[in-house]
Parts: structure tokens; C-alpha cells; sequence
């Protein structure tokens, strides 16, 4: 007999695990959107929101090992738990403020302490008390972290240290106590328990910034989640493993190894829904400040469409104001790309800039018709097709200090054959070495662990390249940078959002092109069919062609997006507002093109 209760049970865990997730998903989208200056300030804007999105969702594929004990290996998922690890570090050291990475520093020492002894504890106690023991080890630890911070740090500072400290501190014993390690399946938690720990600490979080550090509510949105996330990784993944630690080796266990279906992604992220839901609980019947949608100054496309209705309602003393400052900001634009000093004087907008004499004094003259009191109609009209032809020179000036297509696609083949030869090279000693047949090597720990190792490092090869030298070899070698839009190097959160999409080609990389190299090296033992057709063989190569064919489409897609986009963006670089610079571009013989008035550009930026 069917048992209601469980049944019921059943069904409300299925829908909870299905439906939380979007829900929370869209409920940072409406905070990122519709408050985009609270959501900014709190930590959780669009770029976040997206780094834990569509970012989070292709980095799942990548599993990077790092660590091998008794015939197994630990991995980490890169969208899984690396990633919202980041973020969380990052959002606590945004939060800390002054004393910076040295207090960030300080914060993460305590826990690494705390888990350090609860780690022992779990390891030499196998009793009830245990969970008793983890619990008042994380109450002593929050406890002298607040005396230690309150007496080193400024007041402001401390109050935040010590509130992180304390939230992990939550986090760790509530997770230990929902969770259980399962061999053969990993740490497993239940519906509804695996909700306490993050909505506990997500709201107190929030509750936290407005009584203790007085500062808005929604400050305390990255304090939720940073206890969330490391909460539940060491009361989980780090306290729940040891029971593990004594199965049977050839298994690798990955952290955060479900990626966005994964607990340590889904506690932070069920953090911050819990914080927005508290934050909307606490203004409940208050009146509703005007949300104030996140935009830029308006871009000269939109200025110069102003200027067009402006002169065909009637108005052209609007029509020729607009048309000037269509005009100015294109040139402000092509300035700020080429890295040119603000002109001096509001009618020189087009001086240095790499363009033909006549420019300049077209530019002039369309100021001093904008000047005048009464323009009359046909003025206003030339005024508004003057200004169409800045606008576009604008454009082509910007998008000639961008990277090609072609010189980013070398530059992509350079890095592939980079990450992807010394890979290739293994998977084939793999495949002549190991015995036993092709399934038992395709299902064995070296083989796969070969494949997931490729897909991990390479995507880290390229968000490393980005992060810390503003290029990889391949782009260093064709001159091209990666920057944010101030001409500055990438944070380490842009690089990893703009590079999710390379996890897509890399899988299919490591996943079938592995697998093919095994069954072509493996060809020549293997018996032909009735039909005369090796089928190893056959096999190889038409997985072969399935990595090219899919490989090639992917980074056509890319390339057909930079082609087409004003500023040469592919779909990472539009997520996490950067650009490719194309470093040739810097000192182009623009005096030899138009004479020796005009400078050169300024210096390329470092990196």
C-alpha cells in the first residue's frame, strides 16, 4: 500500500527542486532589472546575473581535478562551485572596504581554522555528539572573531568581518546536520531540510545590514550569500566527505559536480531569494521608490534619431542642438576608444581624431549654425544630415581599433592548438598503454579523468590568459587585448562570464574527440563486419568529423556576431562588457595619411 504522506512528500520535493531554482532565477532578474542601482550596490546586478546564469550553466561542463588520494581524485565544477565561490570572495572583499584584500584575508583564515577543526572532529568522533561538537565549534570561533575584529579593525569594517564570519558559522552546522554522504551517489540532502540553513542565513543577512551595520537592507544581500555558499561547502562537501575517504578507489568526486542543480550553487543563489523576499516583506505597505531604469548616456544613434523627429514636428532649433550633440558623442566615443585626451574647447569634439581635415571644419561650422537664434528649416536639415555622416564616422573610427574576425579567429586557432596538443598527445599514450578493451577504457578512471582535466584547464587557460595578462599566447601573438570598456584589464568574474561559451567546444572537444583518437589508434586490432567495414574505425571517424563540424559551427557563430556587432562583441564579450582591441591600431601613420597636424593616438594600455 501506497503511503499518502510519502507520496505527498514525493511530489511536493519533485516540484520544489524544479520550480526553485527558475523562480530564484527570476526573481534576480526582476532586482537586476528593475533596481538596477540597489542591485548594483548590493553586488547582484546584471553582470552577476549573468555570470550566474547562462555563465554558471555552459562552466557545468567543466570539472577541473586537483587533488588524488587512495585510487580517487576531487575535482571541482567550475560553474557548479568555483564560480560562486569567486563571486562570494569577491562580493566579501567589495563589502570590507578599506582595509581590502588584508581583512578579506583575515575572514577567510577564521573559517579555513574553523573547518579545520571541525574537519578533526568528524574524523577521530563517530557519535551523536559529533553534530554537537560542530555546532559549538562554530559558535567559539564566531564568538572570538567578533572580539578579534572589534578590537583591530575600524568599527564599520569589523561589524561586516565579523557578520560573515558569524553567517558561515550558521551555515556550517545547519548544512552538516541536512546532510549525509551517500557512496556511490555523493553528499545528498532532502527537500525540505536543505532549505533552513540558506533562508536562515539569507535573511539574517539582510537583517544584519540594517540593525547592526546601518547601511540599506540590500547591502546585506552579499553577506547572505557568501555565508550560504561557504557555509554549505565545508558543512557538506568538506565535513560529509570523510565517510568517502575509505571506499573503493577509481572514482572521481567533483564539488559542486551538478553544476547549477548542485547544493553549494543553489544555497547562495536560494540566499539571495530569500534576502529580496525579506527586503520585500520589511517595506511591505511602504510607498515604492521610483525604479530607476540602468542606463547610459544616450548613444548618438539615439540622439541622432531625436534630431529627425525634432525636424519633422517643426522644431529645428532642436533639430540642430541634437544634431550637435549626436555629433559630440560620436567623437567622444571614437576618443575614449583610441584613448584621446577630452578636447580642450566644446567645437574642437573632432581634433586629434585620426580623421581628414574638412571633418574638423565641418564639425565647427555645424557648431556655429547651432549657435544661432532662429535656424531656419533647410538649416536645420543639412544640420541633421551633417551629423547622420559624424555618426557613422564615429562608428567606423570605433570599430577599426576593435579585433577583426579573421585576426580573433588566428588568434582562437593558436590557443586551441595551445590547450588542445599536449591533451591530444596524452589521450593517445592512454590509448596504446592502458589494457583492456575499449569500454573498459572508456569507462576507467585514467582515461576520463584525462578528458575532464582537458576541458577544465583549457577554459582556465583562456580565463587566466584574460585576467591576469590581458591576452593569451594566441592573441599576444596576433596583438590583440582583451579589456574592459574603460580600456582596463578584465576582473577575474568578467573573464570567467566572457569565456563560459568556449565550454561548449571544449566539451565536445574532450568528450568525442578523445573517444575518437581511442577507437582510430585502436582500429587496426579490431575485425571487420560482414560488410567490410571496420567498425572501430568507422566509429573514430565519424566522431572525428562530429568534434570538427560542431567545433567549426560554434566559433562561426562567434565570429559571425563580431562581424555583424558595432563594436565587434561575440555573445561572452556582450555579457561581461568587454572588448577585443586590436593593439596594431595604436600607431597607424596618420600623419602620412593626412599631415603632420594631427598626432598619433595616445600609449596602448598595459597588458
Amino acid at each position: 500500500m501506497v503511503d499518502p504522506w510519502v507520496l505527498f512528500n514525493d511530489v511536493v520535493a519533485t516540484i520544489g527542486t524544479w520550480i526553485l531554482t527558475p523562480v530564484l532565477w527570476i526573481g534576480l532578474f526582476l532586482w537586476a532589472w528593475s533596481r538596477p542601482a540597489q542591485a548594483r550596490e548590493s553586488g547582484f546586478g546584471r553582470m552577476t546575473f549573468w555570470l550566474l546564469l547562462p555563465g554558471a550553466f555552459l562552466s557545468s561542463l567543466a570539472d577541473a581535478p586537483f587533488f588524488p588520494w587512495a585510487g580517487n581524485v576531487l575535482a571541482i565544477n567550475l560553474g557548479g562551485a568555483l564560480i560562486p565561490i569567486l563571486v562570494a570572495v569577491v562580493l566579501l572583499r567589495r563589502e570590507l572596504g578599506t582595509p581590502g584584500w588584508t581583512l578579506t584575508g583575515m575572514v577567510l583564515l577564521f573559517v579555513a581554522l574553523e573547518t579545520a577543526i571541525q574537519f578533526v572532529i568528524v574524523l577521530v568522533t563517530a557519535s551523536p555528539w559529533t553534530e554537537a561538537f560542530v555546532a559549538g565549534t562554530a559558535a567559539l570561533i564566531a564568538a572570538f572573531a567578533i572580539l578579534v575584529f572589534s578590537s583591530w579593525m575600524p568599527r564599520p569594517s569589523a561589524l561586516r568581518a565579523a557578520t560573515f564570519v558569524g553567517l558561515v558559522s550558521t551555515a556550517i552546522p545547519l548544512t552538516f546536520l541536512t546532510s549525509q554522504a551517500v557512496p556511490g551517489q555523493g553528499i545528498v540532502s532532502a527537500f525540505p531540510f536543505y532549505l533552513i540553513g540558506p533562508v536562515l542565513v539569507g535573511m539574517v543577512g539582510v537583517w544584519l545590514a540594517a540593525a547592526v551595520w546601518h547601511a540599506p537592507v540590500y547591502r546585506g544581500l552579499s553577506a547572505g550569500y557568501g555565508g550560504a555558499i561557504l557555509g554549505t561547502l565545508i558543512g557538506a562537501d568538506v565535513l560529509r566527505q570523510p565517510p568517502l575517504y575509505t571506499g573503493p578507489g577509481g572514482s572521481l568526486l567533483a564539488i559542486g559536480g551538478a553544476g547549477i542543480e548542485d547544493l553549494v550553487y543553489f544555497s547562495g543563489l536560494l540566499a539571495v531569494g530569500a534576502g529580496l523576499f525579506f527586503i520585500a516583506l520589511s517595506s511591505w505597505g511602504a510607498p515604492s521608490p521610483a525604479a530607476v531604469p540602468a542606463r547610459s548616456e544616450p548613444g548618438p544613434d539615439e540622439v541622432l534619431r531625436s534630431a529627425a523627429d525634432r525636424l519633422a514636428k517643426g522644431d529645428p532649433a532642436g533639430a540642430l542642438r541634437d544634431s550637435l550633440t549626436a555629433s559630440q558623442v560620436a567623437a567622444d566615443r571614437a576618443r575614449s576608444v583610441w584613448q584621446i585626451p577630452a578636447p580642450t574647447r566644446p567645437e574642437a569634439a573632432w581634433d586629434q581624431l585620426p580623421v581628414a581635415p574638412y571633418v574638423v571644419n565641418d564639425y565647427r561650422n555645424l557648431a556655429a549654425t547651432a549657435g544661432r537664434p532662429d535656424p531656419t528649416p533647410p538649416e536645420a536639415f543639412r544640420s541633421v544630415a551633417m551629423a547622420t555622416q559624424f555618426v557613422r564616422l564615429g562608428r567606423d573610427l570605433t570599430r577599426l581599433r576593435f579585433a577583426s574576425p579573421v585576426r580573433r579567429a588566428w588568434a582562437t586557432g593558436v590557443d586551441l592548438a595551445v590547450v588542445t596538443a599536449p591533451a591530444a598527445a596524452l589521450w593517445a599514450v592512454l590509448a596504446v598503454t592502458l589494457p583492456g578493451s575499449l569500454d573498459t577504457i572508456l569507462a576507467g578512471l585514467p582515461f576520463n579523468l584525462a578528458v575532464f582535466a582537458y576541458v577544465a584547464y583549457a577554459m582556465l587557460y583562456f580565463v587566466a590568459g584574460d585576467a591576469l595578462f590581458g591576452a593569451t599566447l594566441g592573441k599576444r601573438l596576433l596583438r590583440l587585448t582583451v579589456t574592459d570598456r574603460n580600456l582596463a584589464r578584465p576582473t577575474l568574474l568578467q573573464s570567467f562570464l566572457r569565456e563560459s561559451p568556449k565550454a561548449v567546444p571544449l566539451f565536445v572537444i574532450g568528450e568525442f574527440g578523445a573517444p575518437a583518437l581511442l577507437y582510430l589508434l585502436r582500429a587496426g586490432s579490431s575485425p571487420v563486419s560482414a560488410l567490410g567495414i571496420n567498425l572501430v574505425l568507422f566509429t573514430g571517424a565519424a566522431l572525428l568529423v562530429l568534434v570538427i563540424v560542431a567545433v567549426g559551427v560554434a566559433f562561426s557563430i562567434g565570429a559571425i556576431q563580431v562581424a555583424r556587432d558595432s563594436e565587434r562583441q561575440r555573445l561572452g564579450d556582450r555579457w561581461a562588457s568587454t572588448w577585443v582591441v586590436d593593439r596594431r591600431m595604436l600607431t597607424p601613420a596618420w600623419g602620412a595619411q593626412w599631415g603632420p597636424s594631427t598626432p598619433p593616438p595616445a600609449p596602448a594600455p598595459p597588458g
